[in-house]
């Protein structure tokens, strides 16, 4: 059946595994398109040893892939840019939340951001990230850096301040989970063989293109202005993506949604 078998294997163990309802991945909002991250407040019965599992099943998935033809496995997954980028080695910085978490970062970082934090009298922060449960009680507070909760941020510390946020909730609060799954994978396939590629380039490995509607994607989009030089503009916009190939569509959606892939339903899920 040229790998029929083999494929349908992967596709479904790869569903189990990375689907945000099976509870060994999760992700920051409940909209459709949302990217998956390791979850850090799994169910008890799933365990560390199942990051391993996971990250064996990627790694058995890229070498497959490397032996090409009909060998070729990908895995169908929207994993978080913050958790790609870790797996090659990256450093998690804030901007990586405009993606993985775009109602974080329009709320809150992108509001930091823009506000003057010495003149400022409606809001002040300390070096410290508040955790709260799903009833929004407050569980603990973690200090991002030595005597955190004495320490308040200033316009020149913000940037330090994101960065220590995004490193305590994408890298440091799902730290086990990553080096489980790293374990898995790199048994496979050595780090250094991944540390060549960027966290996009690392998605189109794992993911491949996939087939994107062109008549889709302007059926469901949503324009922001009105004037004439705006449809001009849009015109000449469609015109180029009319003859994108599908690796150029996927580095649009790369750009443009954080992902290369879209979620089951299409174009019309995004918006």
């Amino acid at each position: 059946d040229w790998g029929g078998l083999r494929r349908e294997w992967f596709e479904l163990v790869c569903s189990a595994l990375f689907d945000p309802r099976g509870g060994l991945f999760c992700t920051f909002h409940d909209k459709r398109q949302a990217l998956v991250h390791p979850n850090p407040n799994r169910p008890p019965h799933l365990k560390l040893k199942h990051f391993e599992f996971a990250g064996k099943v990627v790694g058995k998935c890229l070498y497959e892939s490397a032996l090409g033809g009909t060998y070729r496995q990908l895995v169908r997954a929207r994993f978080s840019r913050s958790f790609l980028a870790q797996l090659i080695g990256l450093r998690v910085h804030y901007k990586y939340f405009e993606q993985d978490d775009p109602d974080l970062y329009l709320s809150k970082i992108k509001y930091i951001l823009e506000t003057d934090l010495d003149t400022s009298e409606n809001l002040e922060l300390y070096f410290v990230e508040e955790m709260y449960d799903q009833s929004g009680q407050l569980q603990k507070t973690v200090e991002l850096i030595p005597n955190g909760a004495k320490v308040r941020v200033t316009n020149a510390t913000k940037n330090q301040y994101l960065d220590a946020l995004a490193q305590q909730r994408l890298c440091n609060n799902v730290r086990e989970e990553i080096d489980s799954f790293l374990k898995g994978l790199n048994g496979i396939i050595p780090d250094n063989l991944l540390s060549i590629f960027d966290e996009n380039e690392l998605e189109l490995l794992l993911c491949g293109t996939g087939e994107y509607s062109i008549a889709d994607f302007r059926a469901n989009h949503i324009i922001n202005g009105g004037s004439a030089e705006f449809r001009r503009v849009l015109g000449w916009f469609w015109a180029a993506v009319g003859n994108f190939s599908q690796t150029e569509m996927a580095r649009l959606l790369q750009f443009t949604t954080g992902c290369s892939q879209l979620p089951p339903g299409g174009f019309q899920v995004g918006r």
